[in-house]
């Protein structure tokens, strides 16, 4: 038993010890971030590709990354956006500049700035508030920008030209590959669907007319002009498109297979006239 006793206060005390070292190395690193200022500000209408620019403030002992991307309703809104590059910034007290634009019209209330690592891994997020709106044409002229913007433009440019970065893109082949199949997706629902629509018959037809509905309520909207946002309507495409093309897919191989095995329909045949 006091062998016992004694193996467990040495494993105690071990534990304590850890735990102490790891709380104070947790307080030695700091980590301090914030969102100084926006331009052209918290509520303003932007031309197609004009950018909102966010003021970063940090104070880390390791280096960081910074991302921005903004949202509406808590929900990212990534079609039809640009981002600034992820450019690391090195270690101590320092400012960066991130920026997000869109190419379509788009209405946002927030901008959300995501903190990474310098191996890409999220620490936090950080969200500003905002009423901002993107028009889809490009304005007459051209707004003149915040000093503090040009400066931090000119010092993004340095640190990405000059900096030596070990990790200085984040490879996300599986999002472009992603990406690539859904633009193909789009010629190749076309096609397939008509060419259901042409050959099929009876209860084949009938389930290859399925994924066109959606279709017919999107349409509807347009008709009657009801007010949907254009980033919302090409994030369905973008995504229900492709599940349309799979199910047509699914459709042919199942007819493909089993056509041969299911009894063949019944034809009305009028009684015979004694």
């Amino acid at each position: 038993m006091t062998y016992l006793k004694t193996m467990f206060a040495v494993i105690a005390l071990l534990l304590s010890f850890m735990l102490g070292a790891i709380s104070l190395a947790q307080a030695t690193d700091k980590l301090l971030v914030t969102i100084v200022n926006l331009d052209p500000g918290v509520e303003s209408t932007l031309g197609k590709d004009d950018k909102l620019y966010a003021r970063i403030r940090y104070e880390s002992d390791s280096p960081l990354r910074f991302q921005a991307i903004a949202e509406r309703k808590g929900l990212p809104l990534v079609v039809g956006t640009t981002q600034s590059p992820a450019a690391l910034h090195a270690t101590g007290t320092g400012e960066a500049l991130v920026w997000v634009s869109y190419n379509n019209p788009t209405h946002i209330d927030a901008i959300r700035v995501t903190v990474l690592n310098e191996g890409w891994q999220e620490l936090f997020q950080l969200t500003e508030s905002v009423n901002i709106t993107w028009q889809g044409t490009v304005v007459a002229e051209p707004r003149v920008l915040a000093a503090w913007v040009n400066t931090l433009i000119k010092s993004e440019r340095r640190k990405i030209d000059f900096v030596y970065d070990p990790s200085p893109q984040k490879h996300e082949l599986l999002h472009d590959i992603i990406f690539l199949l859904s633009i193909l997706s789009f010629p190749a629902y076309i096609l397939l669907q008509l060419h259901m629509l042409w050959r099929y018959h009876y209860r084949w037809r009938e389930l290859a007319i399925i994924p066109i509905f959606p279709y017919l309520i999107l349409a509807f909207y347009y008709v009657v002009r009801l007010d949907i946002e254009t980033s919302l309507q090409v994030t369905f495409l973008f995504r229900y498109t492709p599940l349309a093309f799979l199910y047509l897919v699914a459709l042919w191989c199942a007819k493909r297979f089993w056509q041969h095995k299911l009894p063949p329909p019944k034809l009305y045949k009028p009684p015979e006239v004694k």
